[in-house]
């Protein structure tokens, strides 16, 4: 009897895994899609974010020492790194596909050195969502991000959460791809 359950809930817990690894597998992901990760070491406060250049590749800054610089990283050691993510893409795959273009030009294998700065326009320093917020900028696309105003351009700082903020995804003319953490 004991062989039994303890074979019941090998099978169980073996489909379960395999079901949830195929669902995370089934998203497919394009050019320009953005990903924003609340999985930070100060834990959840600021978040990160990054862009996909193609289907398994993700260009961001992660301002560790050991990174000083824009890297490209797979799909996988994002997740390896940042347990829960959001992925938005815009209705355009055509603005996608040539925002993960500007992201190659204008980022990858640049030595430009991270610092959270005032001017999103200004790349002489770069930070995450700052890099992904150019790179739409560059495309020809502004990101507007709101407050109780409504919605505005970034004058100052673009922060990861706010390219999931469910209204500004809309008003920007984004869907959510994965919208659960």
């Amino acid at each position: 009897m004991k062989k039994i359950l303890i074979l019941a809930l090998s099978v169980f817990l073996s489909l379960t895994i395999f079901v949830g690894n195929k669902a995370k597998a089934a998203i497919k992901n394009k050019p320009g899609d953005i990903i924003v990760t609340n999985s930070t070491i100060a834990s959840g406060i600021t978040g990160h974010a990054g862009i996909y250049i193609d289907a398994t590749n993700i260009l961001h800054t992660s301002g560790r020492a050991n990174e000083p610089y824009p890297l490209v990283i797979s799909e996988t050691k994002w997740h390896e790194r940042y347990s829960k993510s959001k992925v938005i893409r815009p209705k355009s795959s055509t603005l996608g596909a040539t925002a993960a273009q500007k992201a190659k030009t204008y980022f990858r294998g640049k030595k430009i050195p991270y610092k959270i700065t005032n001017n999103p326009k200004d790349i002489k320093y770069i930070y995450c969502s700052e890099l992904v917020w150019y790179s739409y900028y560059k495309a020809g696309k502004t990101i507007k991000t709101r407050n109780s105003q409504g919605f505005f351009e970034p004058k100052a700082l673009v922060v990861p959460y706010n390219f999931i903020d469910s209204a500004t995804v809309d008003y920007n003319n984004f869907k959510f791809i994965d919208n659960k953490w």
